[in-house]
């Protein structure tokens, strides 16, 4: 096994290139130690090297991973992983709320998760001064049609770390919510986006965006705006993110 692994040779071949974990940052450790029970005594040494230079707590501005991106059904990993934990984190949510609806339930223990993703990721955060370590936090999908909804949802999402970007979907609805975050400043992350002509209208809202926030005044200078294309291809099944320049 060499030293490096793909994605760190992929960086090294370009140096411009910013890796997202594709899930919640709670799992990271837990999927390591998994990894490593299962890779073959030779290569453990190395894979762990590896690992610690992916989440890097003692050296943030130089770890593999730029940032995260996830949504609530990934976030579902974190807690199915450590059930038995976030079973009395969900009773100590409900003693403290009254009354409280599962749907409500669901979604204070969503935010629960970012919150404590986002802090993991503060450090690279503050280390690169707010340009890099964003963990993106998706709207409730069923949403998809409601901007309204999505709306108040994202305001939540955000207010938890300066870090959370906010995930939204390239529905029409979807749009509206974009152009009023970034009129706002606030982070975005573009997801369920299949066509060209998506990309096109979610460039298009994000420019209208950024024309009200020069308007007003709004601070961009810890804004960024990234775009998650879902494709599909032979023997591959996935999504690209791209991102724009932080400051426009």
């Amino acid at each position: 096994m060499q030293e490096l692994n793909l994605v760190e040779r992929l960086v090294e071949a370009s140096p411009g290139a910013e890796i997202w974990w594709d899930s919640s940052p709670i799992i990271f450790q837990g999927w390591s130690r998994k990894m490593l029970d299962i890779a073959a005594p030779a290569d453990r040494a190395n894979l762990s090297r590896q690992f610690t230079r992916m989440f890097d707590d003692n050296s943030p501005a130089t770890q593999l991973f730029r940032g995260v991106t996830t949504n609530p059904v990934l976030s579902m990993q974190a807690i199915h992983a450590d059930e038995d934990h976030w079973r009395m984190v969900a009773d100590e949510i409900i003693r403290g709320n009254a009354g409280l609806s599962e749907e409500d339930l669901f979604w204070l223990l969503y935010k629960e998760v970012v919150r404590r993703g986002s802090e993991m990721l503060l450090p690279l955060y503050e280390a690169t001064a707010g340009r890099q370590g964003f963990v993106s936090a998706q709207v409730d999908p069923r949403r998809i049609f409601d901007a309204q909804s999505m709306l108040a949802q994202a305001f939540e999402l955000r207010a938890i770390n300066p870090n959370v970007m906010i995930k939204i979907p390239g529905s029409k609805e979807g749009y509206e919510v974009l152009e009023e975050l970034t009129a706002e400043g606030i982070p975005t992350n573009n997801t369920l986006t299949f066509v060209l002509a998506q990309l096109i209208d979610c460039a298009r809202t994000i420019q209208r965006g950024i024309d009200r926030a020069k308007a007003k005044g709004v601070d961009l200078t810890q804004w960024r705006s990234v775009a998650s294309y879902m494709l599909e291809l032979p023997r591959f099944r996935g999504h690209l993110t791209m991102g724009s320049a932080s400051s426009p």
